[in-house]
């Protein structure tokens, strides 16, 4: 009799399972160090309790992904239940269903992230906050609200801004961001950018933000514009798109600015 030789197995380039499934998975391989797991619904309801904690030591990028036409996926077990120390990479898409709390725990445990995709997902930006105060080591941000769950507006743009007198300020290390935005580009985004640009030569605790790609609306303020026209003459890339598109569409990304560009 053929057996699948799951202790060896180190990659899961995609699979359709449900929760219950991608546990016993990830207990019976492991080595696995990345799966990308479209999730179906379970036949039948998973408890919360008691918990059944699975730690992880070897797996490094995760995908928790739901077809478009079924995101209503009760991760909270996944999230409750799942210890992986040592994940760098980590992408939610399509999950409608609350799970904010749970996710703040699982990221806790986290030694190092450094990557976190989020996009048609059931977080407020409050939730979003919580759970970027938790990843110090984050560089790569990408948040894509759906119509119903706004995640970045000039709150979030305003908490991860460099100030000085504050001391400190979300995700430090971030090096590439990207966003949509519900209206159009504001000026705590470009405050945002400038204050994550011009960190040379100081001994500051945050890195220089080197790629941003924004979906807004076109209503462009001109004074806005000629702010990120400095930033990206200066050597900051900077995609600017329209979210007047279906989000499942994605963003489509209208125009790139770099050092030898011009608007």
């Amino acid at each position: 009799m053929f057996k699948f030789p799951w202790d060896n197995l180190s990659q899961i380039p995609i699979m359709t399972v449900t929760i219950t499934d991608s546990l016993d998975i990830l207990r019976r391989a492991p080595l696995l160090e990345s799966g990308s797991l479209i999730y179906t619904e379970e036949l039948i309801k998973l408890p919360l309790l008691p918990p059944q904690l699975l730690r992880h030591e070897n797996l490094k990028e995760l995908a928790v992904l739901a077809p478009t036409w079924n995101e209503d996926i009760e991760t909270q077990v996944l999230f409750k239940n799942l210890i992986t120390p040592r994940l760098r990479s980590l992408r939610i898409c399509n999950i409608d269903r609350s799970f904010g709390s749970y996710l703040s725990t699982f990221l806790a445990s986290i030694n190092s992230l450094e990557s976190l995709y989020l996009r048609k997902t059931a977080l407020t930006e409050d939730e979003v906050i919580g759970l970027l105060e938790v990843l110090p080591t984050l560089k790569h941000l990408t948040l894509l609200s759906s119509f119903m769950f706004i995640m970045v507006t000039d709150l979030l743009l305003t908490r991860l801004t460099w100030r000085s007198a504050l001391k400190t300020v979300l995700v430090p290390k971030l090096e590439t961001l990207e966003i949509s935005l519900p209206g159009p580009l504001t000026t705590a985004f470009a405050e945002f950018l400038e204050s994550r640009w011009d960190v040379d030569g100081e001994a500051l605790p945050v890195a220089k933000l080197l790629q941003v790609k924004v979906g807004a609306n076109d209503d462009y303020d001109a004074a806005i514009i000629k702010r990120l026209e400095c930033l990206a003459q200066a050597g900051m890339s900077i995609i600017i798109g329209t979210t007047d598109v279906p989000l499942e569409d994605g963003l489509e990304y209208l125009s790139t600015w770099s050092r030898d560009d011009s608007i």
